[in-house]
């Protein structure tokens, strides 16, 4: 078929008009034709030329490579859907978090748009798909393209035909491949993975948890400790049914939970990577306030002035190695609740806390100031810091029993240990030189060598270089 301008301009307004006025207005300004002679062969060549562009004419390839190097075959989708895959498969979107729930699969795009997939066709809540449901938009094609990538090992070596509702045609859907691997696909995609409200087996944070996370990076406060009379079900809410009079932020929060679009902007503003980095600098200034305190204490006798402030006012020694304990605990736990996120920041406090423990290997009350021999009639070892986390012989005795920081530190990639592999390797040597369990001591050198390694700052094949407060991934991550 010509193209329209080709197709009229033959036509006249008048057969009346002088010869003159139709060849001027049909004079290339170029290449002025010779006003004497007349080729009878123009208009031949004309349609000659006309037929053969029209038969190279190709509105659409047939074929696309996705920016995950997969070959998808377009042939079989008619002219929107091969719209919508040209567009979902050659565009970068951003997963805000994704979740398993009981009808399926949800993944949560940072410009609103929500897709789902389960038993039911997918579906996405952007404008395209709603208004034509029966063919997949750019983010269902854009999303099954993502899935599909962690379901193969060369990529280049896959070529795979697509649906008009987005799937790639594989020998099993990838809702049912799907089945107990989005916590992997998470960590592999640097997406955020949130757990179902009361399934706590599920790895990741709720809705609630995620909003109350990103409140309390505002704040001085943790996020267990923000608001605690703000707690919401997973019944949903009209925009009307959130507002909470004289309470504005009660009402952001309600707002954030149950609208996905208020969510979204939220997320936006402060991003995962941005919530992870500023716990665990709350968690650096919590141990490090803790045991100035301590210090302070020890050599003073003077408690802190605002026992509100990280570290809870603990002074005493049982009540500093409870403490430290539960921080510890606390760090392990976020490790996972966000990945692939913060783990250089839970490294930096662990190492740097490790270190701090280290060189507490001396009696506190040593060279006070106010005259105690003891506290509460206890020996030296009773109130000496790394004694009790570090150096109790009794560690060897069980088999089980807590390796204080060298768990938590355990559960990193070895990448995020070989950036403070200077500050490991000096709090072993205090540990070598202070007495300390062989089982300690062992782990401690296992993690100390792994960290100096050559390989532990090189990312193996198919994995992502750190970069912030993220975990190692498989892909490139997106830019916010």
């Amino acid at each position: 078929m010509s193209t329209p301008t080709r197709q009229f301009h033959r036509l006249s307004i008048g057969q009346n008009m002088p010869a003159e006025s139709t060849r001027e207005a049909h004079t290339p300004l170029h290449d002025p034709p010779d006003e004497d002679e007349e080729d009878p062969s123009n208009e031949e060549e004309d349609d000659s030329s006309e037929s053969e562009m029209d038969s190279h004419e190709d509105p659409s390839p047939s074929t696309i490579t996705s920016q995950s190097r997969i070959t998808y075959d377009l042939s079989s989708l008619d002219a929107e859907a091969r719209a919508n895959a040209l567009v979902g498969l050659s565009t970068q979107f951003e997963v805000v978090d994704c979740r398993a729930s009981h009808s399926g699969y949800d993944f949560q795009l940072l410009e609103r748009p929500q897709i789902h997939l389960g038993q039911n066709p997918p579906s996405c809540t952007c404008l395209a798909f709603q208004s034509n449901p029966q063919v997949a938009c750019q983010h269902l094609f854009w999303i099954f393209d993502q899935l599909h990538l962690c379901f193969v090992s060369t990529p280049t070596a896959v070529k795979a035909s697509l649906s008009h509702d987005g799937h790639p045609r594989v020998n099993q859907r990838l809702e049912e491949l799907l089945a107990g691997q989005l916590d992997a696909i998470a960590d592999r995609l640097n997406w955020q993975c949130l757990r179902i409200e009361g399934d706590g087996s599920h790895r990741g944070m709720t809705r609630a948890e995620k909003v109350r996370d990103i409140f309390s990076a505002f704040s001085k406060v943790f996020p267990e400790d923000f608001r605690q009379d703000l707690t919401e079900t997973t019944e949903r809410r009209t925009p009307e049914q959130c507002v909470v009079q004289g309470d504005l932020e009660a009402t952001m929060f309600r707002l954030a939970v149950h609208d996905d679009s208020v969510f979204s902007s939220l997320c936006k503003a402060m991003p995962s990577g941005a919530c992870a980095s500023i716990y665990f600098d709350k968690v650096q200034e919590q141990t490090r306030r803790l045991l100035a305190d301590f210090d302070r204490y020890c050599m003073t006798g003077r408690r802190p002035v605002d026992p509100s402030h990280p570290g809870g006012g603990a002074v005493e020694v049982n009540e500093v190695v409870a403490q430290l304990r539960r921080i510890v605990s606390s760090i392990q736990a976020n490790i996972t609740t966000r990945a692939p996120y913060g783990s250089e920041g839970a490294a930096k406090v662990l190492v740097s806390l490790l270190d701090a423990v280290a060189s507490r290997n001396k009696d506190p009350l040593e060279g006070n100031q106010w005259g105690r021999t003891s506290f509460h009639g206890e020996d030296e070892d009773q109130r000496n810091l790394y004694h009790l986390l570090i150096g109790s012989e009794a560690m060897d005795l069980n088999a089980d029993a807590e390796l204080f920081v060298l768990d938590a530190l355990g559960t990193l990639h070895p990448s995020y240990l070989h950036l403070y592999r200077k500050e490991l390797r000096s709090a072993q040597s205090k540990i070598e030189v202070n007495r300390a369990p062989r089982t300690y001591l062992l782990h401690l050198g296992q993690l100390v060598r792994t960290a100096e390694s050559n390989a532990a700052g090189q990312m193996g094949s198919g994995q992502k270089r750190p970069a912030g407060n993220g975990n190692p991934g498989s892909v490139t991550k997106r830019n916010r």
